[in-house]
């Protein structure tokens, strides 16, 4: 079946995961912290990422959870903060940065490009559906995308499918004329669990070809390339 419509991952797909993501890691893990330096590092660790630098590893906590989940596995050693408030206090400096997160080098141009081809466009994110949001405006990419799925939207979380199933139902077009487009191995097992047309593999965030290879149909460096193996 002919290929029509894209969801995309958002981290280390439409942005740099490590540009934007490492700095706000950081973050997160100081406020929950309260300030106390070792205990940032153990929040760091337990989120996988490098207690030094915040870089965060492939498929880890960080790199693929949300702030519910993050929250989760912070909560015993934030004493101070509920859930609620250690999710809601990760949500907002997520959000915050997105004002200022930085986009694929030449992302916007295949965006642009594969929209005037007339393909329609979603994003499916672990982050919230807010950050997603001032993300897209921040990058002048609101206009492309006609769906957006964050971890709070009801659709479930990656690899759960459910926001592929919402994407296709918005855009009247059955999962196998959808191409899932990601840099981790959670998305390329939601576009399989779908049943997706296509499932493509991005190099630009926290995936590598060997983790990629056995669930992508196709790799490619980042979505500057996207437009050669699925632009009409």
């Amino acid at each position: 079946m002919t290929i029509k419509t894209i969801l995309f991952d958002k981290d280390g797909t439409l942005l740099d995961y490590h540009a934007t993501w490492t700095s706000i890691n950081l973050q997160a893990a100081e406020f929950a912290a309260g300030g106390d330096p070792a205990l940032a590092r153990r929040l760091l660790a337990l989120a996988d990422a490098d207690p030094d630098t915040g870089r965060a590893d492939a498929g880890g906590l960080f790199a693929a959870g949300n702030s519910a989940e993050i929250a989760d596995a912070w909560l015993a050693e934030c004493e101070a903060l509920t859930r609620a408030d250690l999710t809601a206090g990760i949500d907002s400096i997520f959000t915050h940065a997105m004002r200022t997160a930085v986009p694929i080098q030449g992302g916007y141009d295949a965006i642009r490009a594969l929209h005037a081809q007339g393909y329609k466009m979603g994003v499916a994110s672990s982050d919230s559906a807010e950050a997603i949001r001032v993300f897209l405006q921040s990058a002048g990419l609101t206009p492309y995308f006609q769906f957006i799925a964050g971890y709070d939207s009801g659709y479930g979380h990656k690899p759960d499918p459910g926001a592929l199933y919402a994407f296709c139902h918005e855009t009247r077009t059955a999962p196998a004329a959808a191409a899932m487009v990601g840099d981790n191995i959670q998305d390329l097992q939601l576009a399989r669990s779908g049943g997706a047309g296509l499932a493509v593999g991005v190099l630009s965030g926290t995936g590598t070809e060997d983790k990629l290879r056995p669930l992508a149909d196709v790799i490619i460096p980042d979505i500057s390339h996207l437009e050669r193996v699925i632009g009409r």
